[in-house]
């Protein structure tokens, strides 16, 4: 019994792993299909799976690297939704064992790792899983292996896995690969003392970075690509900052909060002579990453971008008091034990349940999707599909194209495999170096087309943009309804 006791010890990693990854299959499957961040990443790498190509027949704001990753696993394991959100399970149990192995490996026991691990799941009733399949999370799941792997360096300075993580995250997402390359030269500058070593250090890290993106915007130049990414990935982003921005007092106030804490504990302790060598360059690093991390929030202030925008100051903030606490931190060793229990024991079953009502569902004789249709694991009530289905069969037996102005757009498109590049995804932000005036003038070219528009606009969303809306319907003739939808052509 010992044997097996400390076999699992020593194989924890590996345990706690198998723990998230049950923790996370039955919340994530058990999810209604709406229109959000899911399904509109889901339009754009299924778009991908059936022919059509990235940036240049769909306007893709983002890095490639989640997109193409998503693609892959489309044509390895199946292209419906199952398939995408069981990919979440792997990119939040990723995320959330390298969150433990990171904690572990600054000195934070196991048992409190394993808690505070637990916590962040369990945040706002599982709310990083809810966020679902995303690049967000993905992008921040390799910032953390990063940081990680800073860390375990020790006083090694390998760059050149240092630039490859930072190429890796900025093509899975641009502004926080650039919040990453920040973190590390922030930290070259504070942790060398000469100047010399600074610039070369950093010199080193920067042409490597460099190269390496050098090689990425050749492919895309051979491809024919490179024009459409540099407008889509980097033409609206003034745009998306300034029409985009979305704040919340209360979540704004937590969110610097904790930063700030973060921060000023890390000043604090780094100057004070109470830590050693080691733990000091740990702090150096946490309170670095909780400030350029905690800029991924920008420009939309709601707590999904705020949330994992204060991780690792969370975890910095948890560190510094356990070092401050340690010869008095036993009692909560032990507790944190029965704990962790506990919360496993909680955790699992809730997933378990979750689990069980999607199977039932989906096993259900009257569950209108198999594994060939794009919204296979998928929740929806009968009410939901069948309206939605009126309006598929609308388009379907159309002689004329037809095209739905509205950020519901994905949940016709998808099963219809049709694309309508910009006009799928017309939101603030996401139509490149031209913006709204480009995308009124593809209106006015169209040619034995209909247009799709929202009557309530309760059912349109602030990153819309309801200018184009309303010049189609001044320009344009009203020909009827469909559903939630006004007609024009």
């Amino acid at each position: 019994m010992n044997k097996i006791i400390r076999k699992i010890k020593e194989k924890d990693n590996i345990i706690v792993f198998l723990i998230i990854f049950l923790i996370t299959i039955g919340i994530s499957l058990n999810i209604s299909i709406q229109a959000s961040d899911e399904i509109w990443n889901f339009q754009s790498v299924y778009k991908m799976y059936n022919g059509f190509k990235i940036y240049q027949d769909m306007n893709v704001i983002i890095t490639p690297l989640f997109f193409l990753l998503a693609e892959g696993i489309f044509h390895i394991f199946g292209a419906n939704l199952f398939v995408f959100r069981i990919s979440q399970c792997f990119e939040c149990t990723i995320l959330y064992i390298f969150i433990y192995k990171l904690m572990k490996k600054i000195g934070i026991s196991k048992n409190i790792s394993l808690v505070t691990v637990f916590i962040m799941i369990l945040q706002g009733k599982f709310f990083t899983l809810r966020m679902c399949f995303n690049y967000n999370i993905m992008a921040f799941m390799f910032c953390v292996i990063g940081i990680y792997l800073l860390i375990k360096d020790n006083n090694k300075k390998n760059y050149l896995i240092q630039a490859i993580m930072t190429v890796i995250i900025f093509l899975t997402k641009q502004n926080i690969g650039i919040y990453y390359m920040m973190g590390i030269l922030l930290y070259i500058f504070i942790e060398d003392n000469e100047k010399k070593i600074k610039i070369k250090e950093s010199l080193k890290y920067i042409l490597t970075v460099a190269f390496f993106m050098c090689i990425f915007l050749i492919i895309m130049l051979i491809d024919h690509n490179l024009e459409n990414f540099l407008n889509y990935a980097f033409g609206g982003i003034i745009e998306f900052a300034k029409e985009n921005l979305l704040t919340n007092i209360g979540n704004i106030t937590c969110f610097a909060l904790i930063v700030g804490l973060s921060i000023a504990l890390g000043i604090i302790s780094t100057n004070v002579k109470v830590f050693n060598s080691t733990q000091i360059r740990n702090i150096k690093i946490l309170s670095i990453f909780s400030g350029v991390m905690a800029m991924m929030a920008y420009p939309i202030f709601n707590w999904a971008h705020i949330w994992l925008g204060i991780h690792i100051a969370i975890i910095n903030i948890i560190y510094v008091i356990y070092l401050i606490f340690e010869d008095f931190i036993n009692i909560i060793i032990k507790i944190s034990k029965y704990v962790s229990v506990l919360l496993t024991i909680f955790l699992i079953a809730s997933s378990f349940n979750n689990l069980y009502e999607w199977f039932s569902a989906v096993n259900d004789e009257k569950y209108p999707y198999k594994w060939e249709d794009p919204f296979f694991g998928g929740m929806l009530s009968k009410e939901t599909y069948d309206t939605n289905q009126k309006v598929i069969d609308y388009i379907q037996n159309n002689d004329k194209r037809v095209i739905i102005l509205s950020n519901k757009a994905a949940l016709y498109m998808i099963p219809l495999k049709q694309n309508n590049g910009e006009f799928d995804l017309p939101f603030k932000g996401n139509l490149g170096r031209d913006g709204e005036q480009g995308l009124i003038r593809k209106i006015d070219n169209l040619k034995d087309t209909q247009i799709l528009i929202t009557k309530d606009k309760e059912d349109d969303i602030y990153q819309e943009i309801s200018e184009i809306k309303e010049y189609v319907k001044q320009t344009k003739k009203y020909v009827g309804d469909i559903e939630k939808f006004e007609i024009y052509e």
